[in-house]
């Protein structure tokens, strides 16, 4: 049986090793951008989601399997469900909002199996009609995934995350709030605590489909981390 001590080394020498990997192919796709043209600079980015969302996933699906809980099996079903998504999601241009809300609460139940159903408090809210507007595949899931990484996660069981989509008059808007404080490396000044190579990638991502028809902030503020994404609206 293994103990909390060794979980965590394990989990920390994954993490470890995958953000290299992860990092090292970023770089590749920067250098390779200066060369190639536009929709291939994008595909880099989409394709660099993907692995992304897997190792994070794998890390957190092989710490449940160390506590040898009962929810494994179906955590490894729900994993597989999810990848399925993914994959097929992002080899479309874009998606509708609804079919990306579907993906997103596929993966909020994941991280319940994970982290423990009452180990953080969620508001998570959806309004207006999101079936009829189209977004690029996982831009707004890998927003919400890094305040689960970055935030959540680090919070030993005292997190909360309040997420907001709506859509009104045109106009999506996303609101992303996650607590930062009693987390292990809170935000310190003005030191984003989890900008990077996701706020990147859904960068290139928006910037493909939308140019400077939309709105992107990330930002600690005091013990809160916040993401605001408004698509239909001019960049700052």
């Amino acid at each position: 049986m293994h103990d909390k001590s060794h979980v965590e080394h394990v989990q920390g020498r994954y993490k470890k090793g995958d953000e290299k990997m992860i990092l090292d192919q970023y770089m590749v796709s920067r250098n390779f951008q200066q060369q190639s043209d536009e929709g291939r600079n994008l595909e880099l980015f989409k394709n660099l989601l993907q692995p992304h969302f897997l190792f994070n996933s794998l890390n957190n699906l092989y710490a449940l399997s160390l506590r040898q809980s009962d929810q494994t099996p179906d955590a490894i079903a729900g994993l597989s469900q999810l990848l399925e998504k993914v994959v097929r999601f992002s080899r479309k241009d874009l998606i509708s909002l609804s079919e990306e809300v579907a993906l997103i609460e596929d993966y909020i139940a994941l991280e319940k199996f994970w982290l423990g159903e009452y180990s953080f408090l969620l508001d998570f809210q959806v309004k207006g009609d999101v079936s009829n507007v189209s977004i690029p595949p996982l831009a707004v899931y890998t927003l919400i995934e890094n305040a689960f990484k970055h935030g959540i996660r680090k919070c030993k069981g005292q997190g909360w995350i309040t997420i907001h989509l709506v859509v009104k008059n045109d106009k999506v808007l996303l609101k992303i709030r996650n607590s930062i404080e009693n987390c292990e490396n809170p935000a310190e000044g003005n030191t984003p605590v989890h900008s990077g190579l996701g706020i990147e990638a859904v960068r290139k991502l928006l910037d493909g489909s939308f140019r400077k028809s939309y709105y992107l902030d990330a930002r600690p503020i005091g013990n809160v981390y916040a993401v605001d994404l408004i698509i239909g609206r001019a960049a700052a």
